[in-house]
Order: structure tokens, then C-alpha cells, then sequence
């Protein structure tokens, strides 16, 4: 099981994800900081955890959110990212 949202089984467990929650009530220059934040905090902790690749991941995981929000796109933590 990956560090990714998809592959969490309590990130499926509700109707709305508080990620999505952020989604609708942050600007979103806010929930593009929010996204970046997390990075930075996975990958800085990756390595005092002892699951340094499901770090790695999540932190891919809030990267590529950040680069849709950019994009303008809405972020589902349901999907997959695709490799790049």
C-alpha cells in the first residue's frame, strides 16, 4: 500500500474528504500553500519515520494537488495520479 490518498482505506471511508472540505472553503492561493506545506513537511520527516518511499509518496501526492491547483483544476483524492 502506497503513500497515496487512493490507497488509504480511511480516506474512502467518508463522503466529503477534509481535503476537499479545504478545496471549497480556501482561496485558492490558501489551499496552494496548504499543498505545498504538506510537501515540505513529508519529505522533511521522510527519513526519521521509517517509511521514507510512503513519505515520499504523500508528498507527490500534495505536490501534484499543488501543480493542478495552478492549473486551476479540482483536486479528487479518490484519483490516481498519473506517473509522470
Amino acid at each position: 500500500m502506497s503513500g497515496y490518498a487512493n490507497d488509504q482505506k480511511h480516506y474512502q471511508r467518508a463522503e466529503k474528504e477534509p481535503i476537499e472540505i479545504m478545496q471549497m472553503y480556501f482561496t485558492a492561493q490558501e489551499f496552494y500553500g496548504f499543498c505545498k506545506g504538506n510537501a515540505i513537511k513529508y519529505i522533511l520527516r521522510s527519513r526519521f519515520k521509517g517509511s521514507e518511499l510512503k513519505d515520499m509518496e504523500k508528498a507527490s501526492q500534495y505536490l501534484a494537488w499543488a501543480v493542478d491547483v495552478l492549473h486551476g483544476e479540482k483536486i479528487d483524492p479518490r484519483l490516481k495520479e498519473e506517473e509522470p
